[in-house]
């Protein structure tokens, strides 16, 4: 990415003042300057807590020192990245604050651009791409400089949002020090590629859920993997995965190419491809389901798609998961098998405890 505008303001604009043309700029000579006392001012120094309104900008309370930035209902107008500095809180009040994406731009949050940042935490909001912002939320954090107490990982959080419509991914995880971040209640509806790219290690996800609009031939909810070229990922390993949901994806559910991740009660539902992909071996998978591959809603064909379709499971466990179609509306099964699977992984004891039913051509098939 363009490092130019990381430099530049992010201008945001309520509603009204968009309407009437007005732009930071201007809101600035008309007295609505940080620290002024006119409605829709930005009010630092108000206890830990600095209010933006919409019609405020959220850039200018960070780059002015703010570290706990609250917004209002409404709904904030976005031209430019959002740049969190280290430490800082943005929260708003749950579905009723809104950003919103109104032209190009990289990502809609940047934490750490590259650099060095830590102890970032976004909460309680909804972020719009509208089709617009390649990435909800850019995590792309190198370097320790400053961190908490000399931390070696830089612990952010994102809890309790709702990310729409990215051109690419909702949110992305890459950088050598995009570690020990937390990642809870988060849900992302209609990624253009991935709802969840993980590029990082080290981290955990908890009661997350993505679908996906684009047919790519490697699209997915959640891909947990290797560096895509040019990301500044390091590959997705030693992750944690908790009570998380892909459905309603136009390729993949999961899709996993790294080692050494946990996988506990997640799902993969309605899915056009195989709802769990998995092509690297060393992963853990525990009480895991996959509802209806191939499914037809999404762009599906009966008989194509499995629930669980492993490529390499040498030293891969799946214990306790769950394959079945459920027979949408009434019709033909459409998901293949439950589990696909090399007949070693198979014969030796690294597929247990797993049921299943309505399968087009069986439960298990080991290849």
């Amino acid at each position: 990415m363009e490092e130019r505008w990381y430099q530049r303001r992010s201008v945001l604009g309520g509603a009204a003042i968009a309407a009437a043309g007005v732009t930071a700029g201007a809101m600035a000579d008309e007295g609505f300057s940080r620290g002024g006392d006119r409605p829709g001012a930005v009010r630092p120094g108000d206890g830990p807590w600095t209010y933006v309104p919409p019609g405020g900008s959220i850039q200018d309370a960070i780059e002015g020192g703010a570290k706990a930035v609250l917004l209002g209902v409404g709904e904030y107008r976005m031209t430019q990245p959002i740049v969190p500095t280290g430490g800082c809180t943005i929260r708003g009040v749950g579905q009723q604050t809104r950003l919103l994406a109104t032209s190009r731009m990289p990502t809609m949050i940047a934490i750490g651009n590259g650099r060095s940042v830590d102890g970032v935490m976004i909460g309680d909001l909804v972020l719009d791409c509208a089709d617009r912002a390649a990435i909800g939320i850019d995590l792309d954090i190198s370097g320790t400089d400053r961190f908490y107490k000399g931390e070696p990982d830089s612990v952010c959080r994102l809890d309790n949002m709702s990310i729409h419509q990215p051109v690419l991914d909702g949110v992305a995880y890459r950088g050598r020090d995009t570690q020990a971040c937390v990642t809870s209640r988060v849900r992302v509806r209609q990624a253009g590629r991935y709802g969840f790219r993980v590029e990082a290690p080290d981290n955990w996800w908890i009661a997350c859920e993505a679908t996906t609009r684009r047919q790519t031939g490697s699209s997915a909810g959640f891909y947990v993997g290797a560096a895509i070229p040019g990301s500044n990922g390091i590959g997705g390993t030693n992750n944690f995965f908790e009570a998380c949901k892909a459905w309603y994806c136009r390729d993949y559910g999961w899709h996993i190419k790294s080692s050494r991740n946990k996988f506990i009660g997640c799902e993969a539902q309605d899915i056009r491809s195989h709802g769990w992909f998995i092509e690297s071996d060393r992963n853990v998978f525990t009480g895991c389901v996959a509802d209806t591959a191939g499914m037809r809603d999404v762009g599906g064909t009966a008989g194509t798609a499995d629930g669980f379709h492993v490529v390499q499971g040498d030293q891969t466990s799946l214990v306790g998961c769950q394959a079945f179609d459920r027979r949408v509306g009434g019709e033909p099964p459409q998901q293949r098998y439950g589990f696909n699977v090399p007949a070693t992984m198979a014969d030796e004891g690294r597929v247990s405890g797993h049921t299943g039913w309505d399968n087009v051509a069986g439960l298990l098939n080991k290849r």
